[in-house]
């Protein structure tokens, strides 16, 4: 069964996604750097770079984006200039400084590498994404029945006008035509808007604003498998059951508003696993996950695992079973890029190929697109998988100052995430008006010089006032509750450690 959690601090929105209760899906985003994947814009060519194929865009925001050649060429754009593909081999043939165009984020901003944009538009609903100027019709790989697939393609070609086609998603198997054709006019109305408000529009201009978290959820991971949907207030409720409203796969969904669904499933402590470099497997194995700037690489260990008598059959089973814990966590922490797991030796072919075929077969419908390369000769798996926004692990983590970028400590996301959750704990369970948090020099005075205006607005939301002590015995990390009670009581204590 599954149940999707929703929660919502003064920095942070997150959802997480359990089966039998455990995470296997968790989305998040700050309130005040919500993410801009999807977002439409009218932009203009500020600059060409014919040596990289590419131009700097100018869509508002504080950087300019990055539009490749091939991001650049899209169906839509190539019939709109009347050139055949193959004859563009320069951007600067068909793209000057001055231009507008019409652009869609693809990915965010990541270290020092810019927004990137395409021409090549879409607008995603639940049954289907809808893809302007394009007459084709693309099915979902998750529907399998052959005779399903082909009601939903002729549905399609039914329902497809004006020369937008579109792609079938998974939510609209065995689904009346009525319903998919509902929400194809309603893109089509959208898309409408989009070309008017560019054509009457200066560039730079924002024509079209991706779905908040709640949306995002709703169209990507709530599907009739759900059985229990946990909210935190009234309006949160009252936005998911309008969502739901008309899709009669959904109607035996539960909403219920609990402001401690987070503690009664245990979830905080299951993210705070994707904090660790080291996971343990049910099995007695591990992985150990270290992330660089330019790839990943997961390291397999038998640990206490015994196995079988055979070395190598111990080997394919530790290997096979770390798979599909790599997977989520690969997917938990939104892992990207180039990818090297180091498995346990095993010499027979067999084995390999029986390694190689499980990781190709459960990445394949993986919601970020991933290629398996294959296998090298030290046992060494290679994997890509596409790169749109940043990776948990920079997201609460940054460089450490202390040590010119070699090595990393908590970013605030991460120290407001753990702040929040301790906070609430602490007020749902206890009549404390008052707590003394000790930690590190370092995180001591990254709060004090760079929190305070967040600690400010905890106070003021939970009702409670909160101190930090430094020690220098505490690793750097760790925030430690070292006294809760009354104000007085706390202010007292408080004072005589100073």
């Amino acid at each position: 069964m599954k149940q999707v959690l929703i929660n919502s601090s003064i920095f942070f929105d997150q959802a997480a996604v359990l089966e039998d209760g455990k995470l296997i899906d968790y989305i998040h985003e700050e309130k005040n750097n919500k993410s801009v994947i999807g977002n439409i814009y009218k932009g203009r060519v500020m600059n060409i770079l014919p040596g990289m194929n590419a131009a700097f865009i100018d869509v508002g925001l504080e950087k300019n984006a990055y539009l490749f050649l091939d991001d650049l060429l899209s169906d839509k754009f190539l019939k709109e200039k009347n050139i055949k593909k193959r004859n563009v081999d320069n951007i600067n043939k068909v793209l000057k400084k001055g231009d507008e165009l019409l652009l869609q984020i693809v990915r965010e901003p990541m270290g020092e590498k810019n927004i990137s944009v395409t021409t090549d538009i879409s607008l995603t609903g639940k049954y289907i994404a809808f893809i302007p100027n394009s007459i084709e019709i693309n099915l979902s790989k998750k529907i399998k029945d052959i005779d399903e697939r082909r009601r939903l393609e002729d549905i399609g070609r039914e329902i497809m006008s004006e020369g937008n086609g579109m792609i079938i998603r998974t939510f609209s198997k065995d689904c009346p035509k009525e319903n998919i054709q509902q929400e194809y006019n309603m893109l089509s109305s959208v898309l409408k808007k989009i070309e008017q408000e560019y054509n009457y529009s200066y560039a730079p201009k924002l024509l079209y604003e991706n779905n908040s978290l709640i949306e995002k959820l709703f169209y990507d991971y709530i599907d009739a498998s759900v059985k229990e949907i946990y909210v935190e207030n009234k309006e949160t409720k009252e936005k998911i059951s309008e969502l739901l409203t008309g899709y009669s796969e959904l109607n035996d969904i539960e909403i219920v508003e609990s402001d401690n669904s987070f503690d009664k499933y245990n979830v905080e402590k299951q993210i705070s696993m994707l904090f660790e470099r080291k996971v343990d497997l049910d099995n007695g194995g591990s992985i150990i996950i270290d992330v660089t700037e330019a790839l990943t690489v997961i390291d397999v260990n038998s640990g206490s695992f015994v196995g079988s008598e055979s070395i190598e059959d111990t080997a394919l089973a530790i290997n096979l079973y770390a798979l599909d814990e790599i997977k989520r966590q690969i997917n938990l922490r939104n892992i990207s890029g180039i990818i090297i797991i180091d498995f346990i030796d095993v010499k027979n072919k067999d084995n390999i190929n029986l390694i190689v075929n499980k990781a190709k077969m459960i990445f394949k419908n993986d919601k970020n697109k991933t290629n398996v390369i294959g296998m090298t000769k030290l046992n060494l798996m290679e994997l890509t998988r596409k790169k749109d926004k940043e990776n948990f692990f920079n997201l609460i983590t940054e460089e450490c100052e202390h040590c010119n970028g070699s090595g990393r400590t908590s970013s605030k996301v991460h120290i407001f995430l753990r702040l929040e959750a301790l906070i609430k704990r602490i007020k749902n369970n206890t009549t404390s008006e008052a707590i003394v948090l000790k930690t590190g020099s370092i995180i001591y005075y990254k709060i004090l010089n760079e929190c305070m205006d967040i600690i400010n607005k905890l106070e003021q939301k939970h009702n409670m006032k909160i101190y930090f002590v430094k020690d220098k015995n505490i690793l750097a990390g760790e925030i430690i509750v070292d006294r809760t009670g009354k104000l007085n009581y706390i202010s007292m204590y408080v004072k005589q450690q100073k």
